[in-house]
């Protein structure tokens, strides 16, 4: 009941305030849990990644948002749960297992923490964190990309990719030299996710621009 009225409010601000286009929605599994990798910007991408999806993420945060007491219990009835980022963390392992055997969606920033860097700033180096899940579930991974840094009124984009599968001689047990190559795999994916989008903006904004001259000729004449 908390999510779903926290959820009402949330959705009306983003849709006022930041407006969001999905491409490639039609990517998302409908009947199955998958670990859902996205690039990370501001603490405020987890409410338009939920608003505009219109999905119950589970999110994987750092411990350091759960020192408030309140604040902590209100994130975790919003599918937050805290994790240790510098030391193993059993309990976040199995709240992240738990999440993807019961076909929920688990929400993971790979990048580890928040990229600083401009709008088009390259990916960080990714953690491990989202092979491991998928691996240990037999799950797929669903990569995204917020196509650039949140700002009040300005349209914004989240683009997805098609699922991918562990790449393994044995996907549920894998070598370190396998899961740092699944890792590059899914980084140079979700590169890929807006190099190809950003290809396709400026293709479509070189046609009007085009049509427009064209226009303007025939007027002419």
């Amino acid at each position: 009941m908390i999510y779903w009225i926290s959820f009402f409010f949330c959705w009306i601000y983003v849709k006022l305030f930041y407006p969001t286009k999905v491409i490639g929605r039609k990517n998302l599994p409908k009947k199955e849990g998958y670990v859902l990798t996205c690039n990370h910007y501001s603490n405020l991408d987890v409410v338009i990644l939920d608003v505009a999806l219109g999905k119950k993420i589970r999110y994987l945060a750092k411990k350091e948002l759960f020192k408030n007491k309140f604040v902590g219990w209100y994130i975790k009835k919003l599918g937050g749960y805290p994790v240790d980022r510098d030391n193993p963390d059993i309990g976040a392992f199995k709240f992240g297992v738990n999440t993807l055997k019961n076909n929920k969606i688990l929400g993971i920033f790979p990048e580890g923490t928040r990229n600083k860097g401009a709008d088009d700033a390259d990916l960080q180096d990714l953690k491990s964190g989202a092979i491991t899940f998928a691996s240990k579930t037999g799950t797929k991974i669903v990569p995204m990309m917020i196509y650039r840094r949140a700002r009040f009124w300005r349209r914004n984009y989240i683009v997805i990719g098609e699922p991918i599968e562990i790449v393994a001689e044995n996907p549920k047990r894998l070598t370190h030299e396998e899961t740092e190559e699944n890792a590059k795999r899914l980084k140079e994916t979700m590169t890929n996710l807006r190099a190809n989008f950003e290809a396709e903006r400026l293709a479509k904004k070189n046609r009007k621009k085009k049509n427009k001259k064209v226009e303007t000729i025939e007027n002419e004449k």
